[in-house]
């Protein structure tokens, strides 16, 4: 099986820990592990190459290099030899949590062999920009490029023009990530036959998906003697997927135009899963409640800590246990307070967001990096309140937050369809809308929300659930299926 490589020089670069697609680089490919495949227009008819990818990257303060070499060949031994070298800038937005990046063209070349002919790259016009809004649990993330390639068909048999445009979005996050990618090709040919001056024109529609996805299942046990019945299995895996329509000419065995050649056909390259058993929990105090399941899940996922035997379902949760339950959730790194050395002794201190926080606390190196990614903020100026039972509205608030989608909310005055919702507090109504629409938050069986009131340990479990699923499976489907629409 042929084989891609991805070889990574990361310099002075701090990785997420996101889980992406093999690159594919911008020529409309997809990849897995082993194999690149991507289809070429340029001949009159789609012809899928197929082979080895090696990408090369290297970063230093803010500028990658990133350079992709094909091998590849088709199913009637063609061949397609290309290098292409960009450059991105990275420009950080800090003020709007954003990152603008620029990407050019800085090398190339390209050999196609195809039906005894050869066309070669003679000129390739490059330039891509897209932007990053960057959150506490998910980065989005939308582009566009546009290019124009030039051929040159054995030599003096003429040109071969392609524009191309590109549309892009996609996310990432700690479960998983996707790009989709709406590329169109316009093709003008101007060939020679026979002595014979021939122009030709076609289009094509090139639709990629990279998605990794992540899945979560309980794994029962088959013996009877076994010291626990069952567990959570985490998986995940990746796919790539390629759609591609066309209209192109079609021609005599002479070169001549002699009718349209028009299709549409797909392609997919699966990664190789990755699977993880977690913890199984010791916990004597959930069964029968309502919400088993999300705790034990919750707790087989190390969200909520398994430093007791009993979880205390129907307590309310407090500010502190939930900003580090949601943290966890959604893999915000804890802040680590720096060591104090002889040199550092003379600078100042660790100081606290909160004065009702020491920076000793069990808990701060989260608090703090909830704090400073913007996921929660304080019940006073400087005070965190972190014993303090958290309520439905500030919940709503945090998970809003953590996946950056409170500008879902209507504009203006609006309704939240709650029958309480003349008692929602003005500061968490925006992010209560939401959340309700992607279901995270629903009210009771009379249709209040209940804003106002404490949060149980259970009911939070519950809500952090859906909000995981919601990560997993509800962005996929969003950004997969109604975007490529394959």
């Amino acid at each position: 099986m042929k084989k891609i490589m991805i070889i990574l020089i990361l310099l002075f670069m701090v990785i997420p820990v996101y889980a992406f697609a093999n690159d594919a680089g911008y020529e409309g490919g997809i990849a897995n592990e082993y194999e690149y495949k991507e289809v070429v227009f340029i001949t009159g008819s789609p012809v899928v190459f197929d082979g080895k990818l090696t990408v090369s990257q290297s970063t230093r303060s803010g500028t990658t290099t990133s350079t992709y070499r094909y091998q590849l060949s088709s199913s009637d031994g063609g061949k397609l030899t290309r290098t292409l070298t960009f450059t991105t800038v990275d420009t950080p937005k800090d003020q709007y949590n954003q990152v603008q990046s620029n990407t050019t063209l800085s090398r190339f070349s390209e050999t196609i062999t195809e039906g005894g002919k050869v066309y070669r790259l003679s000129s390739y016009d490059f330039n891509g920009s897209d932007i990053k809004s960057i959150n506490p649990g998910v980065d989005y993330f939308a582009g566009n490029f546009a290019g124009r390639k030039v051929y040159t068909l054995n030599n003096n048999g003429g040109t071969i023009v392609v524009d191309i445009t590109d549309k892009t979005v996609g996310y990432s996050h700690a479960y998983g990530s996707v790009k989709t990618q709406q590329i169109n090709y316009t093709i003008e040919g101007k060939t020679v036959s026979n002595n014979t001056n021939i122009s030709w024109s076609g289009t094509a529609n090139v639709n990629v998906s990279f998605t990794v996805s992540s899945d979560l299942q309980y794994v029962t046990n088959d013996p009877n003697y076994i010291s626990f019945r069952g567990g959570y299995l985490l998986s995940q895996a990746g796919q790539d997927v390629m759609t591609y329509t066309y209209d192109l000419p079609e021609f005599d065995g002479s070169g001549n135009v002699i009718g349209r050649n028009t299709g549409s056909s797909s392609a997919s390259l699966d990664e190789v899963p990755q699977e993880k058993r977690l913890v199984v929990p010791d916990v004597r105090d959930i069964n029968g409640t309502w919400g088993y399941d999300d705790i034990l899940k919750l707790m087989s996922m190390e969200i909520f800590p398994n430093d007791s035997k009993y979880f205390g379902p129907k307590l309310p949760i407090t500010r502190t246990d939930f900003t580090v339950a949601v943290a966890k959730a959604i893999n915000l790194a804890p802040y680590t307070v720096p060591k104090m050395t002889g040199y550092s002794k003379s600078k100042t201190a660790e100081v606290s967001p909160f004065v009702d926080v020491s920076t000793s606390d069990s808990n701060y190196g989260y608090i703090k990096a909830a704090s400073q990614a913007g996921l929660i903020s304080g019940t006073a100026p400087n005070q965190f309140s972190p014993d303090k039972p958290l309520t439905r509205a500030e919940a709503a608030v945090i998970f809003i937050r953590a996946l950056g989608l409170s500008n879902l909310a209507p504009s203006g005055n609006f309704n939240t369809g709650f029958k309480d919702d003349f008692s929602i507090p003005a500061w968490a109504k925006r992010d209560i809308y939401v959340a309700n629409e992607i279901g995270l938050l629903e009210g009771d069986s009379y249709g209040n929300i209940d804003a106002n009131d404490t949060l149980t340990r259970e009911e939070a479990a519950a809500m952090i659930s859906r909000m995981i699923d919601f990560m997993m499976k509800d962005l996929t489907v969003d950004y997969v299926q109604k975007v490529i629409n394959y």
